[in-house]
């Protein structure tokens, strides 16, 4: 089985503010968002890192709704935010909502589950002027060249290329992601030694 991980990344909020509207979201399913030190392999970890440009959280390996929790940040914090997720080791993809409503998504292949008719399959393309527009100092030329999908070939290729010559990722690998979110100035909560950079709660939530 390949990775699984998901993120949402508030986009011009304070950690703070994002504990507290998390906290609400989890009372709201039953659930609970405590201080507590724990390693990321425990259940229930959720590990939360700051930057300048905003907040990423990393849910628990057993949590489901991240599509739902980040939308839900959204709508309360008045923020854009980026749900995130790497799908069994095959694709990175991402919805991002402003006001509880999706305004782009990207996913490198949109057929990945089900066959998708032409209009579907282009509403999965990405649109770096809407991401632009709500991201101060970001420029369509720094983030264009992610949203490109993978098709046989990238898929099939014995190349390997980047999206920018800066990247550590390729087209076709999962962990590309991470320097997408590196663009947007939004951080992956471990360095490249696997080290934890953020702090950790125990969240639970029922499903």
């Amino acid at each position: 089985m390949g990775l699984f991980l998901s993120m949402s990344g508030i986009i011009g909020s304070g950690a703070d503010s994002v504990i507290r509207v998390l906290r609400a979201y989890a009372e709201s399913n039953r659930g609970s968002l405590e201080d507590a030190r724990l390693t990321p392999d425990q259940d229930d970890c959720l590990v939360i890192s700051e930057t300048k440009a905003g907040v990423t959280l990393l849910y628990p390996g057993n949590f489901f709704e991240w599509d739902g929790a980040s939308q839900f940040l959204s709508a309360q914090l008045n923020k854009p935010v980026f749900s995130f997720h790497i799908h069994d080791g095959d694709l990175w993809m991402y919805l991002l909502y402003e006001n509880g409503v999706v305004i782009d998504q990207f996913n490198p292949i949109p057929d990945y589950w089900n066959e998708l008719d032409e209009e579907e399959r282009d509403s999965w393309r990405g649109n770096a002027a809407e991401l632009v527009r709500r991201i101060p100092g970001l420029s369509e030329e720094q983030i264009s060249k992610y949203l490109v999908q993978w098709g046989d070939d990238v898929l099939e290729s014995e190349e390997r290329k980047k999206a920018y010559p800066t990247d550590q990722f390729y087209y076709g690998d999962d962990w590309q992601l991470v320097d997408f979110m590196g663009k947007l100035g939004l951080d992956y909560p471990f360095d490249d030694s696997g080290d934890l950079r953020g702090v950790t709660y125990r969240f639970k939530c029922k499903q």
